[in-house]
């Protein structure tokens, strides 16, 4: 709670420096429903804030494997539409993760990676987390003989010695999830995706589980404009100070046209 409010209270400091007169509302994690359907109600702008898409695991680019960069979204759980932004930002996170390059679809593998959500996830949603596991397991299963592996969220630590790029590795044909990131960093590594509501993979991702055999494969155009997007959509500590997430979210910076 402290680490939450604390990087809440940073992002106001920083929209404050950038020139915000109002305070914003800013609501972090899932289990704040409340507040964002209030928010939505009233019609009025809240920012999101989470765990960022990329960079958060061990790497040349995070040698500590914490969490350094933060998700913060203008009305919504995480950016779930395409955008045109520039490239810098992306490019400086595959440089300091080379399994974040591009490395073209891999469509030889040969087993389901089923990433089990936090059962508040589904709340959220007003869903079930039993109904969904069963409908989605039952759904696989009759659509395709293919083995399923299943992922259950660990610690950070756990999460840090065998990232989702380990357990893609395993030889996996497409990745199922609810609404996990895991979805987008498996699209980014060349495993197409099924996903069950908005999310960051919402856009490139597949929703009917039905055609478990024919995921979709978006061409790489597109791949690469959703991750330029996302990198442009998760800030560092600093920048959620100075007022670049602020201004970024606000199109103060300019997008690419």
């Amino acid at each position: 709670m402290v680490e939450e409010l604390n990087f809440q209270n940073l992002f106001i400091q920083g929209a404050i420096k950038a020139g915000c007169i109002n305070t914003p509302t800013v609501i972090r994690g899932i289990v704040k429903r409340r507040q964002v359907k209030e928010a939505e109600t009233a019609k009025v702008d809240y920012f999101y804030m989470d765990t960022g898409y990329f960079g958060n695991f061990k790497t040349v680019g995070n040698p500590s494997g914490r969490k350094i960069w933060h998700r913060v979204v203008k009305n919504e759980l995480q950016k779930s539409v395409l955008e045109s932004w520039p490239s810098d930002r992306w490019e400086k996170l595959v440089r300091g993760d080379k399994r974040l390059k591009w490395p073209g679809w891999k469509k030889k593998g040969k087993s389901i990676l089923l990433i089990l959500p936090n059962p508040k996830s589904c709340n959220f949603f007003d869903l079930n987390y039993d109904i969904w596991y069963k409908e989605t397991i039952d759904t696989i299963k009759a659509n395709t003989d293919r083995p399923i592996i299943e992922r259950v969220k660990g610690s950070r630590g756990e999460r840090n010695e065998y990232s989702i790029y380990d357990a893609l590795d395993e030889d996996v044909f497409a990745t199922v999830a609810f609404n996990s990131i895991a979805a987008m960093e498996s699209i980014a590594y060349g495993v197409p995706a099924f996903v069950k509501v908005p999310c960051a993979a919402w856009p490139l991702a597949s929703k009917d589980l039905s055609l478990i055999e024919q995921p979709y494969y978006p061409d790489e155009q597109l791949v690469q404009q959703h991750c330029r997007s996302l990198a442009y959509g998760q800030f560092l500590e600093e920048e959620l100070v100075d007022g670049t997430a602020w201004r970024t979210l606000n199109n103060e910076i300019n997008r690419k046209r």
